[in-house]
């Protein structure tokens, strides 16, 4: 039987065993464990990428973090999907953004909801801010983005949205930016 510490980071890579194609009720116990040691490279090499990114609109420093989008942007298509890959990354910052949402006052979603209905903002942001702050689902979120715009502006929404609330919640609460990336992403 798996430990919890186990059964925990099977859910938070269950996701990207599929995107490895390890179907984990037929796989040997070898693909298992050779489809978690990929799966867990691309978690991590996720999460390092949604801390750059949010790195650098915390230094307000917007064309590296376009730089970094951009660069993930070129794999949002690819098969199989380098690491880290853009589907990834995008999920990773929608996941962080919904861990976050309970904790955010309504005045700084709201901001985040009136950011997002901006003519400038990437295609999708809206839904996806309504979806991820307001009703805790950032899969059925991104899914829709990602049928409607692609996979290209679920990473670019999903970067934006998140920034977007850490940088209003940095405001609202006092903290520093990279004082609420330490301690959530």
């Amino acid at each position: 039987m798996a430990s919890p510490e186990q059964r925990a980071q099977f859910d938070l890579l269950a996701p990207l065993l599929a995107r490895e194609g390890v179907d984990v009720w037929t796989a040997s116990v070898a693909e298992l464990d050779a489809g978690m040691e990929r799966a867990k490279q691309r978690h991590a090499a996720a999460v390092a990428h949604v801390r750059a990114v949010l790195n650098a609109h915390a230094r307000n420093d917007t064309s590296a973090a376009g730089g970094l989008l951009e660069a993930l942007e070129l794999s949002a298509e690819t098969t199989p999907p380098p690491i880290p890959d853009a589907l990834t990354v995008a999920t990773r910052f929608a996941q962080l953004a919904q861990t976050v949402a309970p904790q955010l006052p309504a005045e700084v979603i709201a901001a985040v909801r009136d950011k997002a209905s901006r003519p400038d903002t990437p295609d999708g942001m809206a839904r996806l801010s309504e979806a991820v702050l307001l009703d805790c689902d950032a899969s059925t979120g991104l899914r829709t983005v990602i049928r409607e715009h692609g996979p290209a502006a679920a990473l670019y929404a999903a970067a934006a949205m998140t920034a977007a609330a850490f940088r209003l919640w940095s405001e609202h609460s006092g903290e520093t930016m990279d004082e609420l990336i330490s301690a959530h992403a």
